[in-house]
């Protein structure tokens, strides 16, 4: 199944990246999930938010009539995640030292 996957920084309300996978199922609210790429040292961390699904049905009303079923099919799957830090984040993951002083 193709879902993609909206990255949002932590205090953002407009996602910093979008990913398409292909997975065999959709992770649920509150799961971790780490992402490598070839060649980086490190992965990314994040939180799954939500999970959005957009649906289509092709009879506008339900229906309850015996020995019919109409099926409807999935348009697309959005997972929204949030950064988060993990014990392989790669550096360009991990958050900058604050610069506020005490």
């Amino acid at each position: 199944m193709k879902i993609q996957f909206l990255l949002f920084p932590d205090d953002g309300d407009e996602p910093d990246h979008n990913l398409m996978f292909d997975l065999p199922g959709v992770p649920q609210a509150g799961d971790r999930v780490t992402i490598s790429h070839p060649g980086q040292e490190g992965c990314t961390d994040f939180i799954v938010r939500r999970a959005c699904w957009d649906l289509d049905h092709p009879d506008p009303g339900p229906h309850h009539r015996a020995g019919e079923v109409i099926v409807g099919t999935t348009n697309s799957v959005t997972v929204e995640c949030i950064f988060a830090v993990g014990q392989y984040s790669s550096e360009e993951h991990k958050p900058a030292p604050s610069t506020v002083k005490p």
